[in-house]
């Protein structure tokens, strides 16, 4: 059986250095969980220091994108919604682009997909 391909998206918006502690928490907690899921392959961890209103000036997430259009992940986990965007309308037309990729994109704060909680959680 194949391993699921698993990214995860960590962004803070500054450069305080309370954010700058944030952003490499938010790394090392994601590399933690995918390691405990033997059924998981980390693809790798994007993470940036970046704006969340525009989402074509985030260099990491765009890279993820390409990633994700090339067949190479699967699974794209995050913090929450707003660390995945702040614009509604750009946040949602690339969910809908992403779930017509047959991409999951699982937010932990709002356990937002249902069909990967249980996973997570594991």
């Amino acid at each position: 059986m194949s391993k699921l391909k698993v990214a995860a998206y960590c962004r803070v918006s500054t450069n305080h250095e309370e954010q700058e502690s944030s952003l490499e928490t938010q790394v090392s907690y994601y590399g933690k969980l995918i390691a405990e899921h033997k059924d998981w392959q980390l693809v790798k961890i994007y993470a940036e220091r970046a704006s969340g209103t525009q989402m074509k000036k985030r260099s990491e997430f765009m890279k993820m994108l390409k990633a994700c259009k090339q067949g190479s992940i699967d699974l794209i986990l995050t913090k929450s919604i707003s660390r995945f965007g702040r614009n509604t309308l750009d946040a949602l037309k690339m969910l809908y682009e992403l779930f017509n990729l047959g991409i999951k994109v699982y937010f932990e704060k709002e356990i937002l997909n249902k069909t990967m909680t249980r996973r997570c959680e594991q």
